[in-house]
């Protein structure tokens, strides 16, 4: 018995094979489209399977979570990722369910020197000393308070290794760092790549904070650690609500509160101090927030897009199939014959496609493997995984797809098995049915790539848009630079040379960097002690020439002037934060109370300082001259002789860094990488999903000539010309690819209506997109269809009725 099955096997394995080099032409179709769904599902899982990893490698992750400030003032949302100096060590202190607490400001890019020679930049974070205990990450180092004091700083691994080649190499070196001579104290291992913040130096938070544990100024990222990972989250955010509003004084009765009800001002008019687990930052949207993050909506749609392109080349290989099986009747037929039973016929058909299966995977495999690497770097995702992940992904993806796959050959064996002996012999077989099915088939194939299309095509307009749209200041031709190495007398010396130079209209400065989240600061207008007036700015220090610089306009008022010293005292608001102030009259003149006293001189046009995601927000602008974020306002026409100019005058100085410089204009345009990804992965899978439709086309085309071979060549014999022929057999593939159509524009029109509201500021939805993407999947229909039908058409009648 096993002799025979084993005979069995081997013969039908010959089969599967003879067949499908007879029929090369419809074999290499079905390898090609599952090689590429299989290679889609492959990259999809592998960039998902990454980016939900973020933070799950963290010891006692489960047990870590980031405190927020959350609520709604005056109809504004309030989410900040933000919290006071103060509510960490308090909420330690005075909730027991929470076992510590950990700290963490931004403080942006930094540079390190050794011996006045330049090292890499990377990102500095200043923290409390209990920062390395917390993430139980180890640390080298020869005293026991790295972070004691504000001159003391800790490096990562990598950094130590490359400057000093160890990490013994390192410590207790003297560097400079921010124009600060500073001591190396410790070397702290690489912080996992799926980490939701990426640190290369930290440095001691009493930097910032200087001992005062203020309730009000909320820049501080708060992690705290429960005693246990089964906490209610609700009963653990009233907690620390109710904490905070007994020591910060928000005119709520917190002593006696039992409910958030009870934290409200009034039903519009609440403030409520909440945490998010570690697990979930990564996918969190909040302001002011350094973490690294994704949208949910690309991860979800990877996954979706894969599916949709391995559903396509499904279908494909579902109408492959049937043109294939309308040339095996007679052989399925002399089987049934000779005594062959249904479940023969059954496993033969699987046979072969498991024959295809083990083909394509392989393919897709190494497609994956040469490609893969290369295709995250120009979509920008990030597929970092270890060899057993990756085993892991294609052993749970093969199953999945081996099973689908046998599940959806279902339909055509079943379409053969069914048929009379007699009939198949004869080569007959449903017609209707088959016809009926592959051209159900086929709308649902150009359905899907419709949506592709239209989603690619409106995702491109939208990213154009947000590019292109009036920022309310100019930024096309501002080039920034960063001269932080400098100390304040010769950042004023090289600004001023700057100004001599007839290439160079104007030079500016500013203490936050252009193009970053700047941060948010509690503000006051008038009185401290007037609830109403207090609103949540951006703080922006700039010199008197920065509006010039950035072609800002006033509303009221003035900005700046140098010859009054009495600017160095003022402030200036846009219109965002003026529609805080909920009294009559003219904010001009008026004090306004934020990080010190300033008086109100004027009031600029709203500009977008963040990116067009958000709605543009509060923002104060204070005075500060000769800061370390310089910005150059040049004609583009002249950009090659401002840099050349600057870089010599960068020698000139000596400044122990790289040159280096950027445009605002590229900076901005990092803000909208995630959709520039998003954008370009619809384009190359509108491209992939057309391909593989057009060969399903091909295919359903093929067999259907086949069925018509007779009537086309009667139809000749009686006159018909070559066009009517044509019309013929292409007319119902027009019909049915505009029903595929109307039913995929309703569908593309709120998927991506949905994918809108991400913006603040979106395009519109033309009515000539659907108009494009009908016209283009008609037009590749037709193509496809067209040059089937017209060497059906030109083939000699003779040839026709004598193959028949």
């Amino acid at each position: 018995m096993y002799n025979y099955l084993k005979i069995m096997n081997l013969t039908s394995l010959k089969v599967s094979i003879r067949n499908a080099r007879k029929n090369g032409v419809i074999s290499f179709a079905k390898i090609f489209g599952l090689s590429i769904s299989f290679a889609v599902i492959l990259f999809a899982v592998s960039y998902v399977y990454y980016e939900t990893s973020f933070d799950k490698s963290i010891t006692d992750a489960n047990c870590i979570y980031r405190c927020l400030v959350q609520g709604n003032y005056n109809n504004e949302a309030l989410d900040y990722a933000v919290t006071s100096a103060a509510q960490g060590p308090s909420t330690v202190a005075n909730i027991p369910e929470v076992s510590e607490s950990l700290r963490i400001f931004n403080q942006g890019e930094a540079d390190i020197s050794v011996d006045k020679k330049n090292y890499l930049k990377g990102k500095l974070f200043y923290s409390d000393a209990n920062f390395f205990k917390f993430w139980n990450i180890h640390l080298t180092s020869n005293i026991d308070e790295p972070l004691a004091a504000n001159n003391y700083v800790v490096i990562s691994e990598s950094l130590a290794k490359k400057m000093f080649g160890s990490v013994n190499g390192a410590l207790d070196k003297n560097i400079t760092f921010r124009s600060n001579e500073c001591t190396i104290t410790g070397v702290f291992s690489d912080l996992p790549k799926n980490f939701h913040l990426k640190i290369d130096f930290l440095q001691s938070i009493e930097k910032e904070i200087k001992g005062n544990l203020s309730w009000g100024n909320q820049s501080y990222y708060t992690y705290i650690k429960t005693v246990s990972p089964n906490i209610n989250i609700d009963d653990l955010n009233f907690k620390i609500s109710k904490n905070v509003y007994t020591h910060f004084d928000q005119g709520v009765d917190a002593e006696t509160a039992q409910t958030f009800d009870d934290l409200r001002y009034d039903e519009n008019n609440y403030c409520f101090y909440t945490v998010e687990p570690l697990s979930d930052i990564h996918f969190s949207k909040h302001k002011f927030d350094s973490a690294t993050t994704a949208n949910k909506t690309y991860v979800y749609g990877a996954i979706i897009l894969a599916l949709l392109v391995l559903l396509i080349s499904s279908i494909n290989f579902i109408n492959l199939s049937i043109a294939n099986l309308s040339t095996r009747y007679k052989e399925v037929g002399i089987r049934k014959t000779i005594g062959a039973l249904r479940a023969h016929i059954v496993s033969q058909f699987l046979n072969e496609t498991l024959v295809f299966f083990i083909v394509s995977l392989v393919v897709a495999i190494g497609v994956f493997i040469a490609f893969g690497n290369s295709l995250s770097q120009h979509l920008g995702f990030d597929i970092s995984l270890t060899t057993i992940n990756f085993i892991k992904i294609i052993a749970v993806c093969s199953a999945f797809l081996l099973l689908f796959l046998l599940s959806i050959n279902v339909i055509p064996i079943w379409m053969t098995s069914h048929n009379e002996t007699l009939n198949l012999i004869k080569g007959k077989s449903n017609k209707r049915k088959q016809q009926w099915g592959s051209n159900t088939f086929v709308l649902i194939q150009f359905m899907l790539s419709v949506v592709i299309i239209l989603s690619s095509v409106i995702m491109t307009k939208q990213i154009n848009y947000i590019v292109t749209k009036d920022k309310g200041y100019t930024s096309e031709n501002v080039m920034s630079i960063n001269l932080w190495r400098l100390s304040e007398q010769r950042r004023e010396s090289f600004m001023k040379q700057l100004e001599n130079y007839p290439t160079i209209q104007s030079v500016s400065s500013s203490m936050r960097a252009i193009g970053y989240d700047i941060g948010m600061n509690g503000a006051y207008f008038e009185n401290r002690n007037d609830e109403s007036n207090y609103f949540h700015p951006s703080i922006l220090p700039v010199d008197a020439n920065f509006a010039k610089t950035f072609g800002m306009e006033m509303k009221e008022g003035r900005f700046f002037n140098t010859s009054l010293e009495t600017d160095k005292n003022a402030a200036i608001i846009n219109e965002a934060a003026a529609a805080e102030y909920k009294k009559e009259g003219s904010l001009i003149g008026k004090r306004l109370i934020a990080d010190g006293d300033f008086e109100i001189i004027g009031i600029v046009k709203n500009f977008n300082f963040r990116s067009l995601h958000h709605a543009v927000e509060p923002l104060v602008i204070t005075y500060s001259k000769n800061q370390g974020n310089v910005y150059l306002g040049i004609s583009m026409e002249n950009s090659a002789e401002v840099i050349a100019t600057v870089q010599k005058l960068w020698n000139e100085f000596n400044i122990n860094q790289e040159f280096d410089y950027k445009f605002i204009d590229d900076i901005l345009a990092y803000k909208y990488a995630k959709d520039q990804q998003a954008k370009k992965l619809l384009m190359l899978l509108s491209l992939i999903s057309i391909v593989i439709a057009c060969v399903g086309l091909y295919a359903v085309s093929f067999f259907t000539i086949i069925r018509k071979t007779k009537e086309i060549g009667v139809r000749k014999v009686n006159g018909a010309t070559i066009s009517e022929i044509m019309k013929m057999l292409n007319i119902n593939f027009v019909k049915w690819v505009l029903l595929s159509f109307i039913i995929a524009t309703p569908i593309a029109y709120y998927t991506m209506h949905k994918w809108l509201e991400n913006f603040a500021y979106k395009t519109t939805l033309s009515w000539w997109i659907f108009a494009l993407a009908g016209v283009l999947a008609m037009g590749i229909a037709l193509l496809t269809v067209s040059w089937q039908s017209w060497r059906a058409a030109t083939r000699n009648p003779v040839e026709a009725l004598r193959y028949e």
